[in-house]
């Protein structure tokens, strides 16, 4: 029977997984949690938001003090910025742990804002933000332009915010993209393993996309949202497909 290999305290590396949303990081989550030297969280952070900043900062001291010995050789869990009750704190501790920094994003910013539509939609119709059943792919949708420009410069705020937070750790980081986690899966989980310092291994995840890559056919009214933006740097994401 093969066992499980054992390690020292001393030897455990962790990692904060830093994120707007919509980029991909449940489904990274679930395929690091699928490697057999690796623990992965998810957002407890933002379970916990309601009861405090001192919970909070009491359960990532407590995870970033693992079994003197385990099965793990790497921990780590998922964090959006916005549900930290005390950056500065958490910013300190994070430091104190030498945590390494996975900052994952996403290059199509118009494709982030209209899974963070269909997200809520599909929380309203299963009470989940993420895919698990097709049975429950959302049909194609109609968005409303001024409500889409508003979360579209909600998401430049957002994505700059972190990525000084994430410069201010000065921590080791790696930067991850959903677009490379769709185009070429194996070569950025390679990268990621190495990163943490665990062995290559091959590995699936458990979650579905939510929206069609094409977003001519997941938005209803397509080339009038598309139009809004002509001349300017978001047009071209409208036409980008990387999973036909």
């Amino acid at each position: 029977m093969h066992l499980p290999a054992i390690y020292r305290r001393s030897l455990v590396t962790h990692y904060v997984l830093f994120l707007v949303g919509r980029v991909g990081s449940t489904y990274l989550s679930s395929i690091l949690n699928s490697h057999p030297s690796i623990l992965a969280m998810g957002e407890e952070i933002r379970d916990l938001e309601e009861q405090g900043a001192q919970i909070q900062l009491d359960w990532v001291r407590g995870f970033l003090t693992p079994p003197v010995i385990g099965t793990k050789k790497v921990r780590g869990f998922n964090v959006k910025l916005i549900h930290i009750c005390d950056p500065e704190n958490f910013r300190s501790l994070v430091i104190e742990g030498g945590c390494k920094i996975l900052h994952m994003q996403r290059r199509n910013r118009v494709k982030a804002v209209v899974s963070r539509i269909n997200g809520r939609r599909l929380y309203e119709k299963t009470g989940m933000w993420g895919l698990f059943n097709k049975k429950n792919q959302l049909p194609p949708l109609t968005i409303d332009l001024a409500q889409f420009d508003e979360y579209l410069k909600h998401r430049e705020r957002m994505d700059m915010q972190l990525e000084e937070y994430v410069k201010s750790l000065q921590l080791p980081t790696m930067d991850l993209y959903y677009e490379d986690l769709l185009s070429d899966q194996a070569t950025c989980l390679n990268e990621c393993f190495k990163f943490l310092d665990v062995p290559v291994r091959d590995v699936e995840g458990t979650t579905l996309k939510i929206t069609s890559d094409d977003l001519s056919k997941a938005i209803t009214n397509f080339d009038e949202l598309r139009s809004a933006y002509q001349g300017t740097p978001y047009y071209a994401m409208y036409e980008e497909v990387i999973i036909p």
